[in-house]
């Protein structure tokens, strides 16, 4: 376990190449402990060709303090790239494991996200796989376009001072919205999960653990709902690993030009 593993450049993004959910989850903990408030995120190729074509969202990820490989496609990319991840970290492999691991740290949270009711049912998850929780508080995410409840959801929040809030509105709504109010939120570190509430909660199915294991959640994903999905997908992943393609063979032909010539 390394909460502070060796960092990797993809797409002028900086990730930390944690070997296991366990070193992330204890990371966590350390940037809920630091003085300054911390920002985390997470980066898989959506999140990345997206990023590509909004400067706003690419300049939140760099400016994050902590920001994982939440993906086989990242994995992939880096590995094409000479560089290497151990190990993709998909929140919904393991959010019931982090909310254990922050209960015992005494670290107390605050979930924001899914759609109206899936909080409820969430917390019906929670009391029956993990009753010695510590999240003190959930709301639905469909917030942003009533100001009224999103005021009363941030002054929820600040009079229960959880050390950890997660935001789940998808990327990019979640970082705007984590960036335009962490100086009004009383808390010491935000973390966005997505839509990690409805797989829990079944609104979402997950794939076979066979599938995610070979990253091929992607293809039972696009499978499950293929009008949604077709662009993020098929349009989107080889539009990745093309440009990680281009950076790879444009870095082999750079390091040919510098090697010096042998003198005889």
């Amino acid at each position: 376990m390394n909460p502070f593993p060796t960092s990797l450049t993809i797409e002028d993004i900086e990730l930390a190449a944690f070997d296991s959910p366990d070193s992330l989850f204890h990371r966590i903990i350390h940037e809920i402990r630091r003085p300054k408030q911390s920002v985390l995120s997470y980066l898989n190729v959506h999140v990345a060709n997206q990023a590509v074509q909004d400067r706003r969202l690419k300049l939140l990820l760099q400016d994050a303090d902590c920001v994982y490989c939440d993906g086989a496609g990242i994995k992939l990319g880096a590995k094409m790239l000479g560089k290497h991840i151990p190990t993709r970290l998909t929140a919904a492999d393991w959010f019931l494991e982090m909310l254990a691991t922050l209960s015992e740290a005494k670290c107390s949270v605050y979930i924001l996200g899914g759609m109206p009711g899936v909080p409820e049912k969430m917390m019906d998850v929670l009391r029956e796989k993990l009753p010695a929780h510590s999240v003190m508080g959930m709301h639905h995410g469909f917030i942003l376009k009533d100001k009224a409840l999103e005021a009363k959801v941030i002054d929820e929040i600040n009079t229960l001072k959880p050390d950890l809030l997660i935001v789940g509105f998808g990327t990019p709504l979640q970082e705007y919205w984590m960036d335009d109010h962490k100086h009004e939120l009383d808390v010491p570190a935000i973390l966005p999960l997505g839509a990690v509430m409805d797989y829990f909660t079944g609104e979402l199915k997950r794939c076979p653990d066979w599938m995610g294991k070979a990253g091929l959640e992607w293809l039972y994903r696009f499978y499950a709902e293929p009008r949604r999905l077709f662009q993020r997908y098929v349009v989107g992943n080889p539009w990745f690993l093309s440009r990680i393609a281009y950076t790879a063979i444009k870095d082999t032909v750079f390091r040919k030009r510098q090697k010096p010539i042998p003198t005889s």
